[in-house]
């Protein structure tokens, strides 16, 4: 198919430097059509919102946890009479643990989303961060650093790390196995 003068006056050329003997591209008068189709769609702005910060990250931790703990979901976990004692390994406390764990990684991130635009929104209303612009980032970084430091051991402290599940809610083999009325299972990080 032969290719118009119009599409070859519109493509990019190649011309030789007047100072060195390197080649460059330069654009011609008109950008190709794909050119000025992608350059008019990088430059528009889009009309669709981005997913929020939150919704993305929480997701994200619940997929991972679920990916990279997915061997306990088909194999179980282990569950341990009142004294220590190994009762079993059982794929419905392995549930339970995993959703202990999934609603901790969507806790976590909260604090950190959170607070620190509210808080910086009202530091820089002050007049020391008015007067002195430079302060901005350090008292920014100190603001999320103390996010950090709430959000952990706030998300951690939701579930025991030792939950305790009633044998009558697992699996029958389990529930025979021991004359303890609840097992505990370590509900991991």
């Amino acid at each position: 198919m032969p290719v118009s003068t119009m599409q070859t006056a519109m493509l990019p050329s190649l011309h030789l430097h007047p100072s060195s003997s390197r080649a460059t591209w330069e654009p011609s008068s008109a950008p190709s059509p794909l050119l000025w189709a992608l350059m008019s769609w990088f430059r528009k702005p889009t009309s669709s919102p981005q997913p929020p910060a939150f919704s993305s990250r929480a997701s994200a931790n619940i997929c991972n946890v679920v990916l990279m703990r997915y061997g306990e979901l088909e194999e179980g976990i282990d569950v341990l009479d009142s004294d220590g004692n190994l009762v079993g390994s059982s794929k419905i406390a392995a549930r339970h643990a995993l959703l202990e764990t999934a609603l901790t990684r969507v806790v976590l991130p909260m604090p950190i989303l959170v607070l620190p635009p509210i808080i910086m929104s009202m530091l820089e209303k002050t007049a020391l961060l008015q007067a002195r612009p430079r302060l901005l980032l350090p008292v920014q970084s100190l603001v999320c650093l103390a996010a950090f430091g709430l959000a952990l051991p706030l998300a951690i402290s939701l579930f025991p790390q030792m939950s305790e599940i009633e044998t009558s809610q697992l699996e029958p083999e389990i529930a025979r196995a021991t004359s303890s009325r609840t097992v505990v299972y370590n509900k991991g990080l």
